[in-house]
């Protein structure tokens, strides 16, 4: 369509001079393709593995600097939640060579610059739990059932007689009934036994994740159902984790580290069994 518009040449010849001035962000994969590279010619196994598996987004600074013909940016790398240790006990010099590295491979671009490198742990975010809500929305399984208890602990063996015991004591005075089922066995059979035990007579579960749970022997499948009950909102199963770090619990079971758990690190055995009769619905019992 034809224009009598004086100034639409003009225009268009910014939109043409404005264009390449953006083009590091349309480069973003190539940038971080060549970072990688760098680390394989140094032979750096563990930030090819960072670099390759993290998210990277690009932010600019401010508007574009005519006198220095270039654009700011930030660099942020979400790095997985497996690398939070590794992360934690080096970033000191992780972050400085990043910055070296950053801007060797950049160095061509004549109109942008990374002027920092912000590196977070990425939280993948499982969204099955979902699935499992809406197929308690279909089957209400135990709606009108009335259990034997109210409360259902899973526990490793040796913690029978320490947080089993106090948070036992503290359900007591609230008036609320509790069964516990100590973990004597971990083979797959079993935990599905234990676990069918306690849709039959529980109306809400708790795992105790410590050390001593950890060391047992279980099969791959046995954490799996254990976690898939935590996970899934349908199955009215929680944890706890007592005396042990977000680390220890991701090494035994990222599914578990990457779900809320009230810890005995941070909080008393009274609070835990305060927040657990409301998040049970059983709150003035």
């Amino acid at each position: 369509m034809a224009t009598n518009d004086p100034n639409a040449t003009t225009n268009r010849q910014k939109v043409i001079g404005f264009i390449p001035y953006k083009t590091m962000v349309m480069d973003l994969e190539s940038i971080l393709a060549n970072l990688t590279r760098v680390y394989v010619n140094r032979n750096d196994v563990e930030m090819v593995e960072i670099v390759t598996l993290s998210e990277a987004e690009l932010f600019p600074i401010g508007s574009f600097d005519p006198g220095a013909e270039r654009y700011e940016y930030v660099l942020k790398l979400a790095v997985p939640a497996k690398f939070h240790t590794h992360l934690r006990d080096n970033i000191n010099a992780i972050q400085p060579q990043l910055q070296k590295d950053i801007a060797t491979v950049t160095a061509a671009y004549q109109h942008e610059f990374i002027s920092n490198v912000y590196v977070v742990i990425k939280i993948d975010q499982d969204a099955t739990w979902r699935d499992g809500a809406m197929e308690w929305v279909a089957t209400q399984p135990d709606a009108g059932k009335k259990k034997d208890r109210r409360l259902f602990l899973c526990h490793a063996e040796a913690d029978g007689d320490t947080v089993v015991k106090d948070m036992k004591t503290v359900f007591a005075r609230h008036g609320v009934s509790v069964g516990t089922r100590a973990l004597r066995s971990v083979r797959p059979k079993d935990i599905h036994h234990i676990l069918g035990d306690f849709e039959k007579t529980g109306d809400f579960g708790i795992l105790v994740v410590s050390a001593a749970l950890t060391r047992l022997p279980f099969a791959e499948e046995s954490v799996e159902q254990l976690t898939s009950y935590v996970k899934n909102p349908g199955k009215r199963f929680c944890q706890i984790w007592n005396d042990i770090s977000r680390t220890d619990v991701a090494t035994f079971s990222p599914g578990l580290a990457g779900s809320l758990a009230y810890t005995t690190q941070r909080m008393s055995i009274d609070q835990i069994c305060q927040l657990l009769l409301t998040l049970a619905g059983l709150q003035g019992d």
